[in-house]
């Protein structure tokens, strides 16, 4: 095997990045639910369902192989403490929890005795205990101990702990939050409701939280190791009523150093970056439940039922979603980096301060964190999903694509926890209003404020109040841009002024960048800027330069401006404090944050995320600062925005379980958001819509899917049907929920984001659900295949580009991937008012049949280099798909590794098949061109499929150009950041130093043209010869080996791996030339169509790999079938002979009655006949022969006898011996009882039909 490689190395340190569960500031997190109401609690997707009882299917046996420090999550076998103690109607959030403390901390102590014996047995370190939700600990130590553990009777399942990153007031008015406060009678404030913030700790001291509001007491709160007193007068205990640092401030998990948490019992929030920079879970919990700070910079005390929209403009950091919501803060981060201790946090939130008692139990939970492209199967999804089945409801941030260049419209971009089946996932969108930098202004027309944005290069903080104040004048009008140097003689009347000129011409465009026209300024004595704008939002700032104050003014400001200069002099003043202190229109109201992440589309039977709301620009408490606010961005902060609601819902409908709190949420998500085109963002994008709070409160009705119930939505899946198959009808149950007291009818609409020919829905006009019934209606998707195209989202841009952000250089640029869907809402009407919708989506994608119609591919002689096959089957030709056909010269061959021995299910999906080596340089040569233009390809097939190749999932081919047994050049599927599009990037490799070749697209197109590149198993890695230095000249040998990783196989080398391959691109033992695709290394796949197979002069028996890229999946689960092992229907593996046998057999004339047949098995080496050149055809045939005909017949399959004879009378030396265990294995043959096989009887007629 050829040495692992830098590259690999490098991905693996990616990996760790990419999935340190990070904060969303542009950022995002996971859920929970469970069944509805009047329902005994029932086990949702991805729960804790006992794993199978061998020690293999609870842990890797990649564990044996493992090397070096892992960190895992033991799960014990039982049920937590809460549902162990608990009854159903606990459990059902109809009662208040129940205090069975000896019983609970009996169970803690039985946990713990089990962890440190783990622990111990292990030789790890025990970092901590989960015992509420979920029983089990989290350990680090050595893989090779660890893995023992699977032994042990108590343990349930082993999972790898990936680490995770963390991820107002006008956007109360926009999710008719305020309306649900102010609604006589029955506003809702969230009364009652415990929101635990899993985070960075809260700045519990800060006005927003009814704190003194001073530095001085977050200085003096900070000092502690616990939680001040009541009677401190550093905190409310009204609004935080506790919580716990898991962590301390050094921590950091992806620091080996600072990855052992120091935890204490004050959970505040750290300020890493100096003053007023703001804490994440600060900023969160401000959002979710704080009270609100007014214009003077005091906590609010009114009456939310009694405030005016004008009242809540007018504060300096709106009130949270759920103002009167009580919060516990749980810290899971330090200052910097990432966490480990997210399941100890959930684990925490069922009993905050560990008593045993769940009386104090939080009702939600937020987390603003979580792992890009990271799977469902994630150990948090467990835990999520489990505490959902407990009442707590969990919700979690979609995510913002922070590690791919904040480009979110990629393909599964949002990942775990936010796609665990309980999870409510939330998307960022824009809300009307934003945040907008304020100047104060001195004039004679009474004029008091101006609105514009603050220059970025001046540090505000670090300058005096004389710095940044002055009088206005006004630029000569010959230099009205600033764009030029100002004479001597202008530079007078500018001399210690803050010069006023125009930003931008009248098509918005400028005809200079900032930095030079504030360097004129400063150069003619001005020591402040203003700038005229012509528009009200610009979506680009201005840098300026580090040595004068700025600001451009909005077009209704400057026309102000212009007025006060007309009437007399006019003074401004900027300060600090004014940064984001406005509020104007959005340019971008309603639309999605491009940064917000795509989440699935299917391919595991759901659909993400669930719903938007406002993220972008978001104003809340900045920690440290006593009473200040800061604006962030991102999923971080749209998912409190909606945890606050859903705190709402839970004071209106204390008896709605957590899956119907989620429900009442995305039914009610109204507000359609649409790109500036107008499209409307599919349900993949931003679930059902922007989140309507007053609408989820009244929600007294409520919709979710019946066969997936936790997930709300109804995804039909990625479907596969051939053009012939004829029309498709699939039903899918919608389940209306009736809680109220009296009766409703809904008239039925459906409203579609995304659109495929041939794709149609159907649905009952109306449907009528008595007081408190339930009722199903059918939803049913038509499809007819023939028709299929594939058609793009239209809220999605084709081309897309990654580039290096720290050098602006472009790495790669191409046409997108993307998958045809049919999707959109379903729309529940009453009294013509829109009172539900129901995600709805089908991604229905059309297959070939195809295959190469030979068990075996032969020659006439052994001279002989040319032979023919021909292609049969359902050809794919039809609205941008045709079915494409890779061929290989076979290299390796995989067993399937059995899914409960890899450490998460999804590994499945590198876990390979086959691997194929293909060179275009012999077709060149034939051709009369150059092959050294020609290009190598590797065709790999795996047991399981992937919904998109990312950096979650690695593939390399390691390449030994000189035969030294060390990789000289590496192929690894990757992505550049900003490119939904995996690649193939080519390093060359020279001791320990790498340098990277060149990039070249996957399956060696772009996704113009269709290689069917998503929900496949099948992949082609192509590079040119000349990229690896291989040459015609020198025509040597390569070796390569195929290795496949995931970000979640922690301790592992690989998850699977081939031994070196030998293969000579310019002289194969098997290369091909058949109709052209004009995809490099592809075919045409058509019936009727031919392949000519040419091979070496060298009598050897070789393989041929075909990879019908578009063909169906088929069966991957790897059982044994009488055709062979069930390998699905995309890879095909024939055998290249040496020679074909003459099937002219000398005692078989033309005319006997069975020629034809008899001439059937000889050609296709059934039978071979004697070596003097007879048939005999009227000798009787044994049992031994037979064996062989049915070996034969099914192709020769791939299989390896057993070392110890099954029979008596046929040993291991028999002739026969491999095709009569095959048939044994196979179950076509028992046997006689005393354990004989009788080779060498005759086969008699009933034995024959038991055969058959």
């Amino acid at each position: 095997m050829t040495t692992p490689h830098a590259p690999r190395r490098r991905m693996k340190a990616v990996g760790a990045t990419g999935l340190s569960a990070a904060l969303a500031l542009t950022l995002g997190v996971p859920a929970t639910f469970s069944a509805a109401h009047a329902q005994s609690p029932q086990q949702v997707e991805g729960s804790t369902a006992s794993a199978s009882g061998d020690a293999a299917s609870r842990i890797s046996p990649g564990l044996q192989k493992a090397e070096g420090q892992i960190t895992v999550y033991v799960q014990f076998k039982g049920k937590g403490a809460y549902e162990q103690t608990q009854s159903a109607a606990v459990l059902a959030r109809k009662e208040a929890p129940a205090n069975r403390q000896a019983q609970v901390q009996a169970i803690a102590a039985q946990v713990q005795s089990q962890a440190q014996s783990v622990a111990a047995a292990s030789g790890a370190k025990l970092m901590y205990t989960t015992h509420n939700a979920m029983r089990g600990a989290a350990i680090t130590g050595d893989a090779a101990q660890i893995r023992a553990l699977a032994e042990r009777p108590d343990v349930e399942r082993i999972s790898p702990i990936i680490a995770k990153e963390r991820m107002n007031s006008g956007s109360e008015i926009d999710t008719k939050t305020l309306a649900t406060w102010t609604r006589e009678n029955t506003g809702y404030t969230g009364k009652g409701v415990k929101i635990a913030v899993v985070d960075s700790g809260v700045d519990y001291t800060h006005a927003d939280f009814g704190g003194p509001g001073t530095v001085d007491s977050y200085l003096k709160a900070k000092a502690m190791t616990e939680l001040p007193s009541a009677d401190s007068g550093l905190i409310d205990r009204n609004k935080f009523i506790g919580g716990i640092d898991l962590v301390g401030d050094d921590y950091n998990a992806s620091v080996a150093e600072k990855s052992t948490p120091q935890p204490d019992n004050n959970p505040l929030d750290c300020r890493p970056d100096g003053f007023g920079s703001g804490g994440h879970g600060t900023h969160v919990a401000g959002t979710a439940a704080g009270y609100g700070v007014t214009a003077n910079g005091t906590t609010y005390r009114g009456d939310y039922k009694n405030l005016t929209e004008e009242q809540l403009k007018g504060m300096s950091i709106g009130p949270g979603t759920a103002p009167d919501a009580q919060i516990l803060a749980i810290r899971v981060f330090g200052c910097y980096g990432n966490s480990s201790v997210v399941m100890k946090a959930l684990d925490t939130v069922m009993d905050p301060n560990g008593d045993g008692d769940f009386s104090d139990r939080a009702d939600i939970v937020n987390l603003s964190l979580g792992g890009e492209f990271a799977p469902a199967d994630d150990p948090e999804s467990y835990m999520i999903n489990t505490m959902a089945r407990q009442g707590v409801f969990t919700v979690a941030a979609a995510g913002n694509a922070n590690n791919y260049n904040g480009v979110g419209d990629t393909y599964s971009d949002s990942g775990s926890p936010a796609n665990a089946a309980a999870a409510l996932s939330v998307a960022n969108a824009y809300g009307s209003t934003q945040p907008i930098d304020r100047v104060r202004a001195t004039t004679k027309t009474g004029l008091e404020w101006l609105q514009g944005d603050y220059s970025v290069n001046f540090d505000y903080s670090k300058a005096s109040a004389d710095q940044l104040r002055g009088e206005v004048v006004a630029a000569p009008k010959r230099n009205r841009y600033a764009c030029e140097a100002f004479t001597a003689e202008e530079a007078k009347a500018l001399k210690g002024k803050w010069v006023y000129f125009e930003w931008d011409q009248d098509d918005l465009t400028f005809p200079c960048g900032s930095k030079v026209r504030f360097d004129n300024v400063q150069a003619a004595g001005g020591v402040g800027v203003v700038m005229a704008g012509k528009a009200e939002r610009y979506t680009i700032g201005i840098g300026g330069n580090a040595t004068i104050p700025g600001l451009r003014l909005t077009a209704s400001s400057t026309k102000d401006l212009e007025k006060a200069l007309a009437a007399g002099p006019v003074t401004v003043e900027m300060n600090l404090d004014y940064k984001a202190s406005g509020r104007g229109p959005h340019s971008h109201a309603f639309d999605l944050n491009s940064s917000s992440a795509r989440g699935q589309h299917g391919s595991d039977g759901f659909i993400k995320p669930d719903l938007a709301a406002p993220g972008t620009e978001i104003v809340s408490a900045a920690v440290g600062t006593g009473n200040k606010g800061v604006s962030f961005t991102g999923t971080s902060m749209a998912t409190p925005h909606v945890t606050g609601i859903a705190a709402l819902v839970m004071q209106a409908h204390q008896d709605y379980n957590p899956q119907m709190i989620k429900a009442a949420l995305m039914n009610g998500a109204s507000t359609p958001i649409k790109n500036e085109q107008g499209a409307q963002y599919a349900v993949d994008r931003v679930g059902t819509g922007m989140v309507n709070a007053r609408a989820a409160v009244d929600a007294k009705v409520i919709a979710y899917d019946a066969k997936t119930p936790e997930r709300v939505s109804t995804a039909f899946g990625v479907l596969e049907y051939t053009p012939d198959s004829g029309i498709q009808t699939v039903q899918r149950e919608i389940v209306l929920d009736n809680t109220d007291s009296q009766a409703h009818t809904y008239t039925l609409n459906y409203e579609a984001s995304t659109t495929i020919p041939g794709v149609e829905y159907s649905y009952p006009q109306q449907v009528s659900v008595g007081a408190g019934e339930r009722k199903n209606v059918t939803v049913t998707v038509r499809i007819d295949p023939s028709k299929l195209e594939k058609t793009m989202d239209p809220a999605m841009s084709a081309d897309q580009v990654a580039q290096d952000w720290t050098t602006g250089k472009t790495l790669a640029a191409g046409k997108r991937q993307y998958i045809a869907s049919a999707s959109g809402r379903l729309i529940f009407s009453e009294n013509g008012r829109e009172a539900i919708r129901q995600s709805i989506h089908v991604a229905p994608k059309p297959v070939s049949k195809m295959r190469v119609d030979a068990s075996r591919i032969d020659y006439k002689s052994v001279s002989d280099k040319e032979s023919t096959v021909t292609l049969r089957g359902t050809t794919l030709n039809q609205g941008g798909y045709r079915s494409l056909l890779g061929a290989f010269e076979l290299g390796a061959v995989s067993d399937r590794i059995p899914s409960g021995q890899l450490k998460l299910p999804s590994n499945q999906s590198v876990d390979l098949q086959y691997v194929g080596a293909a060179s275009d340089a012999p077709a060149l040569k034939a051709a009369g061109k150059n092959p050294n233009d020609g290009s190598l390809f590797f065709g790999i097939s795996t047991w399981g499929t992937w919904d998109t190749m990312h950096w979650g999932r690695q593939v390399q081919v390691q390449i030994d150009t000189n035969n030294d047994s060390t990789a000289d050049y590496v192929l690894e599927v990757t992505r550049e950041k900003g490119l939904d599009y995996p690649l193939v990037k080519v390093w060359s490799i020279s001791g320990n130093a790498s340098t990277v070749v060149a990039r070249y697209p996957l399956n060696s197109a772009w996704g113009d043209t269709d290689t069917n590149i998503m929900d496949t198993n099948t992949m082609i890695l192509g590079v040119p010869l000349k990229d690896l230095g291989l040459t015609a000249e020198k025509a040597q040998s390569i070796k390569y080996t195929v290795q496949t990783d995931t970000w979640h196989n922690d301790g592992n080398p690989y998850v699977d791996t081939t031994s070196a391959i030998e293969y000579s691109p310019f002289n194969p033992g098997v290369w091909f030339t058949g109709e052209e695709s004009g995809v490099p290394g592809l075919f045409v796949d058509r019936d009727g169509g031919q392949l000519t197979v040419h091979r070496k002069n060298n009598n050897k028996e070789r393989q041929a790999l075909f990879l019908h890229m578009h063909n169906a999946t088929g069966d991957l689960s790897g059982r044994k079938t009488a055709n062979g092992v069930a390998a699905g229907d995309r890879a095909q593996v024939v055998k290249v002979a040496r020679t074909i046998h003459d099937a002219r057999f000398t005692d078989v004339p033309a005319d006997n009655q069975f020629y034809r047949e008899i001439t059937w098995i000889a050609a296709r080496q059934i039978d071979r006949g004697y070596q003097d050149g007879t048939f005999r055809p009227l000798n009787n045939m044994d049992r031994a022969t037979m064996a062989a005909y049915f070996y034969r017949m099914s192709g020769s399959p791939q299989y390896t006898a057993p070392s110890t004879p099954s029979f008596s009378d046929v040993p291991l030396n028999h002739p026969y011996y491999k095709e009569i265990e095959w048939m044994k294995a196979q179950g076509i043959t028992t046997g006689w009882p005393d354990g004989t096989y009788r080779p060498e009887g005759s086969v008699n007629r009933d034995a024959m039909a038991a055969f058959f």
